[in-house]
């Protein structure tokens, strides 16, 4: 299988996560559309890392991979605001499924957090999208 072939494939389940995240956001479930987002951003962004034939880390956290190796094919400030993004979702991923020794996972995160964490997850895959239509070529 080609590479836009299974590229395409990621950023197409990706959208329907961050589907399944806007959906347990109108129910209340803050934590899990955080784990949703955090699913959504790093499958499409390792979408994009396979479109151009690279190996993506077996790990949440891609940001420096993300950079290092696109800088010379996206838009830096695009690369940079997704590397962050995704890896501070990483790092929320955890205490999302499995809380803190003070709290589970459902009194972890509000609704003014979600709301961001949704926003900056659209911002990722909208712009996945884009880059993956152009081809990045």
């Amino acid at each position: 299988m080609k590479n836009i072939e299974i590229a395409k494939a990621y950023v197409k389940d990706a959208r329907i996560i961050l589907e399944e995240a806007e959906e347990s956001f109108k129910k209340q479930h803050y934590h899990r559309t955080v784990r949703k987002c955090q699913e959504s951003v790093e499958l499409a962004l390792k979408g994009l890392l396979r479109l151009k034939g690279i190996e993506y880390p077996k790990s949440h956290k891609i940001g420096k991979v993300l950079v290092e190796t696109l800088k010379d094919d996206v838009a830096n400030d695009f690369l940079q605001k997704a590397a962050d993004i995704a890896d501070q979702l990483s790092i929320d991923r955890e205490p999302a499924f499995y809380g803190s020794e003070d709290s589970p996972a459902e009194g972890l995160f509000d609704r003014e957090d979600t709301e961001e964490i949704l926003e900056n997850a659209g911002f990722v895959i909208n712009n996945v999208v884009e880059l993956l239509h152009e081809g990045m070529q």
